[in-house]
């Protein structure tokens, strides 16, 4: 009788195990000056959204994951010089009283980019929305990469921060 419930209590253990070891590929935001996880979310396409610092125009910045890197797809802006800015290779193309630039495809191993309330740079992952310089990251560098984690980890770690207050699971 002992036999079977050992098997048993085997094979859960095995697979939770072998569960909790699976990588997941996610897109991981982090706080550089204050050595900080600030969110995790799965890895897949995302915007940057922002105030130009110079033309005062809002730019989104549209972004794909491949792998371990985030590769740059498209630029919009309100006014063509914020686009025009950057020096891409091709001309921004008026669409829906926004400037375009598609086809960019410049991959990073990470993007590095720096939260301030003039900018109000703003992370959006389907329909997250986080304002990156909020919770006193006012200056701080932000760094976005692609990574992988396993499963057990991203579980344990959002349970500790729904415990804790943070946000909902």
């Amino acid at each position: 009788m002992r036999r079977p419930v050992v098997r048993v209590l085997s094979l859960f253990l095995g697979g939770s195990l072998a569960a909790a070891a699976w990588p997941l590929r996610l897109l991981e935001v982090s706080d550089v000056d204050a050595n900080r996880l600030v969110a995790l979310y799965p890895a897949g396409p995302f915007q940057l959204l922002y105030r130009h610092s110079v033309y005062g125009a809002r730019v989104w910045e549209q972004f794909a994951v491949a792998g371990t890197d985030v590769v740059l797809e498209a630029v919009e802006a309100e006014a063509e010089a914020a686009v025009e800015y950057y020096g891409l290779p091709h001309r921004p193309v008026r669409t829906g009283g926004r400037y375009r630039v598609a086809g960019v495809n410049q991959r990073w191993g990470e993007l590095v980019v720096r939260a301030t309330a003039t900018g109000q740079r703003t992370l959006q992952v389907g329909r997250s929305v986080l304002p990156l310089f909020d919770e006193g990251r006012e200056g701080h560098r932000i760094r976005i990469r692609a990574v992988r984690a396993p499963a057990g980890w991203v579980i344990v770690r959002q349970a500790l921060r729904w415990v804790r207050g943070g946000e909902q699971p």
